[in-house]
């Protein structure tokens, strides 16, 4: 028998809201992001407190990694096409313990104004499809972080909101993963 293809609720900025209450480790959240928001000596300690509130697992990056993350950290006008975006997301996704939902969440602490968290709660709500782990790429994910960007500009709302909105969204009329 052929296992049925399970649809899910897609958000629709025309009838759906974004108005839900995101609470999740909080006072790490904060910690974090007063930490690293525009910080330019981003540690590889500061990304495995990174690692540990996205998900339990060990990460290990290079000092060249670091340097770069650092690099972009201090950059004052960063854009989701900007080279050096696509060579940091590359070293941080060829790390130990870092593919693109954990190198995403990293950036976000890092530039919330610019990098949403790509993980598959959220990109479910936004596409209706539910990605595996291998699907996500470097093009997946700015085409993501551009349509977050737009609903963030069309609702009056910032980026680093509507990730967390989505994830609410999906879990409330997604049910499990």
């Amino acid at each position: 028998m052929a296992k049925e293809k399970k649809t899910y609720k897609k958000y629709d900025s025309s009838t759906d809201e974004l108005n839900f209450t995101f609470s999740y480790n909080e006072k790490e959240t904060a910690e974090l992001h007063a930490k690293l928001n525009g910080s330019n000596s981003i540690t590889d300690e500061d990304l495995r407190r990174v690692s540990l509130w996205k998900s339990d697992r060990v990460l290990s990056v290079t000092q060249d990694t670091l340097h770069v993350l650092n690099r972009l950290s201090a950059s004052t006008n960063i854009n989701l096409d900007d080279d050096i975006v696509k060579e940091v997301l590359e070293k941080l996704v060829l790390s130990q313990g870092i593919g693109f939902p954990m190198a995403s969440a990293i950036l976000k602490f890092i530039k919330p104004d610019v990098f949403p968290i790509i993980d598959v709660r959220a990109y479910r709500a936004l596409t209706g499809i539910k990605p595996y782990y291998g699907t996500y790429s470097y093009e997946k994910y700015i085409e993501y972080a551009k349509d977050l960007t737009k609903i963030a500009s069309a609702n009056s709302r910032p980026l680093r909101e509507i990730d967390e909105q989505l994830y609410c969204f999906d879990q409330k009329n997604n049910g499990p993963i």
